[in-house]
């Protein structure tokens, strides 16, 4: 009985996750940047890891179907949900327009690797306990490291609902992977705190949910807000020893809009937009992207 309507959350939340999928299609079709298409991209990614936990929940516990299906879904599964700890810091970068750097990087290696070969440990011979414990042991290091780095990075996020999405996106991944870990572990021990497969699924389907309720709010505000780059809502100060064209982007900038916005609003490359934000940083003398949009927005003195 359980298993049904488990199956049954898990249907809801399919339909919810792909009209997500949906308004990211239509928000990149409103403006064809290289941002919103990755970022579709990483949505589409992200169904596509939904539906294979619902083929292996069906394979395995309704059908009772045989081990060898099981094992190739469950490892695309651990490859799937280890790479989420690549691109959720990858994505951060690329809306703050930074770099991979030392321990930024290792962290997220790490933690990809570690997972992924956690998942295939337990999905073909069971958890080793002492190997295991000590690579989950490394595993929540890397991860703790990701966190904090991220949550340090949110404050140079300029969009309010690009702020929140990214903050619970990363939230809820950091509570769920865990949990699938412990669940897994779980499953091995008898007894009281043994976690059958079924509330393994139901972990999968709540996060999913939640992260397709997150997509929905994000892009429904996204897509019901205008921005016109010639009547801006927060002025540029008078007085800053800027070009026109450093002037246009900087307007551009106290909105909120990514470089692939401003580039193709003002039809030059990113790369030019970068560079001339460069400049910015130069002539206002500040070191981050906040600073910069304090000053830009009157909320800094120059």
């Amino acid at each position: 009985m359980f298993d049904h309507i488990f199956l049954f959350i898990y249907i809801i939340t399919v339909g919810v996750t792909f009209a997500v999928v949906a308004l990211s299609l239509l928000y990149w079709l409103n403006k064809r940047d290289s941002a919103r298409f990755n970022t579709f991209l990483f949505i589409v990614y992200l169904a596509i890891l939904l539906l294979l936990a619902g083929a292996r929940f069906y394979w395995e516990e309704l059908l009772s179907g045989g081990r060898a299906v099981v094992i190739g879904t469950g490892l695309a599964e651990s490859a799937g949900y280890a790479l989420l700890l690549y691109f959720l810091p990858a994505t951060v970068n690329h809306i703050i327009g930074r770099h991979w750097t030392g321990l930024r990087m290792i962290a997220s290696i790490t933690a990809t690797i570690v997972y992924f070969s956690l998942g295939a440990v337990y999905l073909l011979t069971g958890f080793l306990m002492p190997i295991s414990l000590a690579a989950a042991f490394i595993y929540f290091l890397a991860l703790t490291v990701i966190l904090v780095d991220i949550l340090k990075s949110i404050p140079q996020i300029q969009r309010g609902s690009t702020r929140v999405t990214v903050l619970l996106a990363t939230l809820l991944t950091v509570i769920f992977l865990p949990l699938v870990l412990v669940g897994r572990l779980l499953g091995e021990t008898a007894g009281p705190w043994a976690v059958s497969h079924s509330m393994r699924f139901l972990f999968f389907s709540l996060y999913y949910f939640w992260m397709a309720l997150v997509g929905v709010f994000f892009y429904i505000r996204e897509l019901t807000i205008k921005v016109d780059i010639h009547n801006p809502a927060h002025g540029v100060p008078e007085g800053l020893p800027l070009t026109d064209r450093e002037q246009d982007i900087a307007e551009s900038l106290s909105q909120g809009l990514t470089y692939g916005e401003i580039a193709e609003n003002l039809g030059i490359s990113p790369n030019t937009v970068r560079n001339h934000v460069a400049n910015l940083y130069k002539k206002l003398s500040v070191r981050s992207k906040v600073e910069l949009i304090g000053v830009l927005r009157g909320e800094r003195p120059f």
